[in-house]
C-alpha cells in the first residue's frame, strides 16, 4: 500500500469513529476513494445518510534541498446529510446537517491532525461549501464537502551521493580505505610537523 493510500485509509479511519452526543457513530458510511467524488454517485446513496468520502483532490511533488522531494495532498471530504424535521422555505435543515457534519469532521482533524500517521506534516483545513442542496417537499438533501491538505514527508530520498555529501545519516559515508587481499590497509601519513 503506498503512503497516499494509507493518508485517505487513516482519515477515513478517523471518520468512521466519530461519536454523538448519545455515543453512536456520527455517519453511517465512511469510505475512501482515490476519483474524485461523483455527485450523481452521491445522490444515489443519498438513501444512507448521513454519509462521509473522503476523496483524492491533486497532489504535487515539492523539491527538499537533498534531491528527494515530499507531496502536498489535498483531499476532499464530503458529506451527504438528509432534512431533519419538516421543510421550511427560509433555510435548508438538510444545508444545516451537512454543515454540522462538517464541523465534527473538523473538530476530529483539530484533535488528531496527523490522523494516526507519521512523517506528514499536520492537517491544513481549507473551505466548507454546501455544493448541493434539494429541498422540495418529500425529501430534503445536502451535499457539502471540505478541503484538507497535508504534506507527506519523504516520499522520494534523494540521490545516495548528495545524501552523503550533506552528511544527512540517510546514506552513510562510503569507506575511505580499502583493504586488498585480506591485508590492512595502511593508516594515513601523519602530517609532518616543523622542528
Amino acid at each position: 500500500m503506498n503512503r497516499l493510500q494509507e493518508l485517505l485509509i487513516a482519515i477515513g479511519g478517523q471518520l468512521r469513529a466519530l461519536k454523538n452526543e448519545a455515543d453512536r457513530n456520527v455517519f453511517t458510511e465512511v469510505r475512501a476513494e482515490l476519483d474524485r467524488y461523483d455527485l450523481s454517485d452521491l445522490l444515489k446513496d443519498s438513501t444512507k445518510a448521513p454519509t462521509a468520502r473522503v476523496c483524492f483532490m491533486r497532489a504535487k511533488p515539492v523539491k527538499r534541498l537533498d534531491a528527494g522531494y515530499d507531496l502536498d495532498v489535498s483531499v476532499a471530504i464530503v458529506v451527504v446529510a438528509g432534512r431533519v424535521g419538516q421543510p421550511s422555505r427560509e433555510f435548508s435543515s438538510a444545508d444545516i446537517m451537512a454543515l454540522q457534519l462538517l464541523d465534527a469532521c473538523t473538530m476530529s482533524l483539530m484533535a488528531d491532525p496527523y490522523v494516526g500517521l507519521g512523517r506528514l506534516q499536520e492537517a491544513e483545513l481549507g473551505d466548507q461549501l454546501v455544493a448541493v442542496s434539494e429541498q422540495s417537499s418529500g425529501t430534503g438533501q445536502a451535499i457539502a464537502l471540505m478541503e484538507a491538505k497535508w504534506r507527506l514527508l519523504d516520499v522520494a530520498i534523494g540521490r545516495p551521493v548528495i545524501q552523503s555529501a550533506l552528511e544527512t545519516g540517510r546514506n552513510p559515508q562510503q569507506a575511505t580505505q580499502v583493504a586488498i587481499n585480506g591485508d590492512d590497509p595502511e593508516p594515513p601519513p601523519l602530517p609532518e610537523t616543523a622542528p
